[in-house]
């Protein structure tokens, strides 16, 4: 008999989260009417390759309930209408609402890494008499950019961002005293609000430039879905939620809605 979960949240999605182990995959939990088709062309992939993961047989007859392995789905918000196989995610769009889905990392090159200078010298005269040299002047020493955000909450990092020991962190982990205030680090309109698995409760907050900040493993929001903060302003108080070993923050910075770049990279120094 197919994986029936019965008491679930039907129509749903579950993402990997941080903690999950490699072979992890998205699962979908079957409502009422739903189809192979229907799901697969929701969430970007084949209707043959969810059949052959599930080990399902023609007519694909699903029951609400029923638990499917999805490999490859795209994230999709809760809002999101149904579309197309052929239908792709707006590029550079960032997710109106929703648990952080599935992720490509990538680091922030180093400031001024894409630009490049060109001097030119003068060449000798035809005439073969000596040129004189120009005026030295020393270059201009280029002001550092300002960091593009502020630290939620400040406090030991004790997770940094990547792989290590076989676990991959999207984010980083701050230790952090149970309750202590979590903030904004930037301004932004609140678009999700709620639980998720290994990581508790998360707040997600959508900012300018398509960037989106994650606050994990907190004790309890202190704000709702659809309000606007300030930066600075507090949201949360930290906690153990999730499974954390410990009161701590997990933070993440996301940029084009799917892409995680390592906080390190755009809060000033701690």
């Amino acid at each position: 008999m197919d994986n029936v979960l019965y008491g679930a949240r039907e129509g749903t999605m579950e993402y990997p989260g941080s903690g999950a182990g490699p072979n992890a995959v998205p699962t979908y939990v079957v409502k009422n009417k739903d189809t192979l088709d229907g799901i697969a062309s929701r969430y970007g992939v084949s209707s043959q390759s969810i059949a052959e993961r599930n080990k399902l047989k023609e007519p694909y007859s699903l029951r609400p309930g029923q638990t499917l392995q999805v490999p490859g789905a795209r994230y999709v918000p809760p809002s999101e209408p149904v579309e197309t196989a052929s239908s792709a995610p707006p590029s550079g769009g960032a997710p109106a609402s929703g648990p952080p889905g599935p992720v490509k990392r990538e680091s922030l090159p180093p400031p001024g890494s894409s630009e490049k200078t060109a001097s030119t010298a003068p060449g000798p005269a035809a005439s073969g008499a000596p040129v004189p040299l120009a005026p030295h002047t020393p270059a201009a020493t280029p002001e550092p950019p300002k960091p593009r955000f502020a630290w939620p909450l400040h406090g030991k990092v004790i997770a940094p961002y990547g792989t290590s020991n076989g676990q991959t962190n999207d984010g980083i982990d701050i230790a952090a005293d149970n309750g202590a205030p979590v903030k904004a680090a930037d301004g932004g309109e609140v678009v999700y609000v709620g639980e998720v698995t290994r990581l508790g409760n998360v707040v997600l907050i959508k900012h300018e430039g398509g960037y989106i900040t994650a606050y994990g493993n907190t004790d309890a929001a202190l704000v709702k879905k659809g309000d606007t903060v300030k930066k600075g302003q507090t949201i949360a108080r930290a906690g153990s939620s999730g499974g954390a070993a410990s009161p701590r923050l997990h933070f993440e910075v996301r940029r084009g809605g799917a892409k995680t770049i390592d906080p390190m990279t755009v809060l000033p120094p701690s």
